[in-house]
């Protein structure tokens, strides 16, 4: 996808067409978002297991199969939404990419650099859409921290604080096979907190160097359920991201940022501190300030699976869709989740090689 984004899209531009593959809990979200979003139509679903494609195809009205290469082979599908476990999004995107076919993956967009690497240079060669799913950079509350960093309204950054402290029962890692490893699921990082890396990263900027502590302690599992993070910022700030999925009941995940003439705490979608440097101004969205802020869902949804709804998808297929439209990039691509995923891969090297790992690409 090239060129930017026209002032207005068409009157008359075509729905763009969905395919779901993978119908597991987080593609409700994804059903639903298409649903909400004017200019995007859900036209088949896909999955492995016959009784969750059969069921999903009965629940919203489309058809559905177990064959992948049947659905890639449909004439009716722009652009597909992949919904299926973490180490598989990268294979799937390819076929897809091959097929014509633009793609939206569920974080993460895959597991290694070098499978992120070659979606992003598939999706080039097409030139199809490569989004990643990070629907948290959507929330008004993280677009003003956003726009205070840029703005310089808490001054010079000096700390940027990431906290993920989830709580997951053995049980759901018992729940499938892939849940818990490292090939297809990751870990806590890749898997919960994936979200939390991208949003300080997204915020603080490119980062040069990981520094981390990684380990399995609460759950029988291959993959790490908690890890600690320290990240240094090309701009010279630094970071920290906190991650487990031992911390029982599960908080809301956290978010804080200093600088030297004022600072944010964000609670959830929740601005419980906000201190802006004099003669600034970027104001928090209304009705998220304080302890009893909440955010106004904008449709009848489904209740959360582990947390969310499909608030934040909605907003990011809005994006998604004016971006097939337009012919412009969309608000996350495939490198922001490369970037993401990088971090990840980082922090785990990090931790087994006991030395600090410098990025690659520090300042893409």
């Amino acid at each position: 996808m090239s060129g930017l984004p026209p002032a207005t899209e068409p009157a008359a531009s075509p729905a763009v067409r969905f395919a779901l593959i993978g119908c597991g809990a987080i593609s409700t979200q994804h059903i639903e978002a298409m649903a909400a979003v004017e200019g995007a139509v859900l036209v088949a679903v896909e999955s492995s297991s016959t009784e969750r494609a059969r069921a999903a195809g009965e629940r919203w009205g489309v058809p559905w199969t177990t064959d992948l290469d049947e659905l890639l082979n449909r004439d009716d599908v722009d652009a597909v939404a992949i919904c299926t476990p973490s180490g598989s999004h990268a294979g799937i995107a390819l076929a897809a990419l091959r097929h014509g076919k633009h793609v939206v993956v569920e974080k993460p967009l895959a597991l290694s650099m070098a499978d992120a690497e070659a979606v992003i240079a598939e999706g080039r060669r097409a030139d199809r859409l490569v989004a990643t799913i990070s629907q948290r950079r959507f929330e008004p509350i993280m677009e003003a921290v956003r726009a205070a960093v840029a703005d310089n309204a808490f001054g010079r950054i000096a700390l940027i604080i990431g906290e993920g402290l989830y709580h997951r029962p053995q049980s759901y890692y018992d729940s499938a096979a892939w849940r818990g490893t490292r090939a297809m699921d990751g870990g806590v990082l890749m898997n919960q907190a994936i979200h939390m890396v991208d949003l300080v990263r997204w915020i603080g900027g490119p980062v040069a160097s990981v520094a981390a502590r990684v380990a399995t302690i609460g759950h029988a599992m291959e993959a790490e359920d908690t890890a600690t993070v320290s990240l240094r910022f090309a701009n010279g700030a630094l970071g920290s991201i906190v991650a487990t999925t031992c911390a029982e009941p599960g908080f809301d995940q956290e978010l804080r940022v200093y600088g030297d003439l004022g600072h944010a705490r964000i609670v959830g979608q929740q601005a419980l501190e906000w201190s802006l440097a004099p003669g600034t101004d970027v104001s928090i969205p209304a009705g998220q300030s304080g302890p009893g802020a909440a955010a106004t869902p904008e449709a009848q949804l489904a209740p959360a699976t582990w947390g969310t709804d499909a608030t934040g998808h909605i907003r990011q297929y809005a994006d998604i869709v004016a971006a097939i439209r337009t012919g412009r990039a969309p608000a996350v691509t495939g490198e922001d989740g490369r970037n993401a995923v990088e971090i990840v891969v980082a922090a785990v090297e990090a931790s087994d090689t006991g030395r600090t790992v410098t990025l690659r690409t520090p300042a893409g």
